[in-house]
């Protein structure tokens, strides 16, 4: 049975999957855990994104949270090449939920149009390949805000 991360597949999942990445690591090397600290959570959770943001248009990132933890510094330096190997499996989760939208609809993908981007996760480039060769598009939209989208859909 899936649990309820298994079906959420947003940049915010990505972004705790790194929070417990880089936790576990920086409680391993300096004995203080920051997924205990509430402060110390959401400063790192706040670095994540930056870095995540950082790496859909470069091919590396560097994450800074300084006095993390007990006046105790975590840098990071990261690649888009280990976001994508990281995230492998959430991609692959995505596919299958992108096919089965697909296949729910009964839509033949060459009767699609044009497939229209709202959301953090979908500016990065893994998710607009994955996007791109499901549903047999060259090009993507990113014309409407995520509150006219929503609304459209709803009213189609």
């Amino acid at each position: 049975m899936a649990t309820h991360s298994d079906r959420n597949l947003g940049a915010r999942q990505i972004d705790y999957l790194l929070f417990e990445l880089f936790s576990a690591e920086f409680d391993k090397k300096h004995k203080c855990d920051p997924r205990e600290n509430p402060k110390a959570r959401l400063r790192m959770l706040d670095s994540i994104e930056k870095m995540r943001k950082l790496l859909t248009g470069n091919k590396d990132a560097d994450l800074h949270c300084d006095s993390l933890l007990e006046d105790i510094d975590f840098h990071k330096h990261f690649t888009r090449e280990d976001l994508e190997s990281l995230i492998g499996p959430f991609i692959e989760r995505f596919k299958i939920c992108l096919m089965e939208s697909i296949t729910i609809s009964t839509l033949d993908p060459s009767t699609i149009d044009f497939v229209e981007l709202v959301g953090d996760s979908t500016r990065m480039p893994i998710v607009i390949e994955t996007i791109k060769k499901v549903y047999g598009k060259e090009e993507l939209s990113r014309t409407l805000n995520s509150q006219e989208t929503v609304a459209r859909g709803c009213a189609l």
